[in-house]
């Protein structure tokens, strides 16, 4: 799979280098379509020439891949070896006997050593076995509740993220809605945006939100009629609150149009791009769309 501008972009940025990108927006002329790596401070490292950019996004990806693997390789070198764990300073030499048998010791009259004999007896009456030998504890196994560790503070669990949920604007959101789409450029009023909302409600064309625990996205269309007799689905705008992109907002709302253009038989889906909104291009590439078109307007 292609690797786009911003996959690029996020790549070099964890390797802590700059992407370059072409400014040429025409194929086929200087180095339309390159690209070129410079490090933190600007200065140039591959795919920059004199001319401009050299180098392609595969190699782009490829220069990246071999930096990750190099510095991987290092960092292994690097580490050293984790001994062998030697024994124990606290071992006696009771601890390393403690696998041998204690033998019962046999009782010798003292006539024995006087040379003289000794009525035979019976074994029974000669031999006491030995009592079990008793092994010291340690004070902690006598008396446990005398050695006792302070309980870890429990910490207090948190809070799980409010469901996100794609519904239907409602004129009580012209407000929430208004803020979300100002930075986007839109001038308009609360009352404007309730305005805009019911109108697009009465053409059974209504604004989807995203709501997670207050609106944080929105997404509005239309169907466009064509010559062809058949109805053409045109997402007009599309934007998620900046805190919460890359959060998977934008691929439901897209998704909750999808199923929508779909019941009413559209063919052709068309997705309006502004240039104003960083990084939408990429964003409908990511979802499968492709770049069919140059668009031109005019404000009368």
């Amino acid at each position: 799979m292609a690797l786009t501008d911003e996959d690029l972009r996020e790549a070099a940025s964890h390797r802590g280098l700059k992407l370059i990108k072409s400014r040429r927006r025409k194929p086929g002329v200087g180095d339309f379509g390159l690209f070129g790596l410079a490090d933190a401070s600007g200065k140039s490292l591959f795919g920059v020439g004199d001319d401009g950019l050299t180098a392609t996004a595969d190699q782009i990806a490829e220069f990246l891949r071999k930096g990750e693997a190099s510095t991987w390789a290092a960092s292994a070198k690097s580490t050293p070896a984790r001994s062998k764990p030697g024994p124990s300073r606290d071992a006696t030499p009771e601890d390393e006997d403690a696998a041998s048998a204690i033998r019962p010791r046999r009782r010798t009259s003292s006539r024995a050593s006087t040379g003289q004999e000794t009525p035979q007896r019976t074994a029974s009456a000669d031999v006491e076995p030995a009592a079990p030998a008793r092994t010291k504890r340690p004070f902690s196994e006598k008396h446990p509740t005398r050695e006792r560790t302070a309980e870890p503070k429990r910490e207090p669990k948190a809070e799980s993220e409010p469901e996100l949920v794609i519904r239907v604007a409602r004129p009580a959101d012209a407000d929430a809605l208004r803020n979300l789409l100002e930075p986007a450029g839109f001038d308009g009023s609360a009352p404007d945006m309730e305005r805009a909302i019911t109108a697009a409600a009465a053409r059974k064309e209504p604004i989807w939100i995203a709501d997670r625990g207050g609106v944080v996205g929105c997404l509005a269309w239309h169907i466009v009629p064509t010559i062809r007799g058949d109805g053409m689905a045109r997402i007009t705008l599309i934007t998620v609150d900046e805190g919460n992109r890359r959060r998977g907002i934008g691929r439901a709302l897209y998704e909750m149009a999808m199923s929508e253009f779909r019941k009413r038989k559209v063919q052709v889906v068309e997705a309006m791009s502004d240039i104003k909104v960083r990084n939408a291009n990429g964003f409908y590439r990511a979802l499968g769309l492709k770049q069919a078109s140059y668009r031109f307007a005019i404000d009368i």
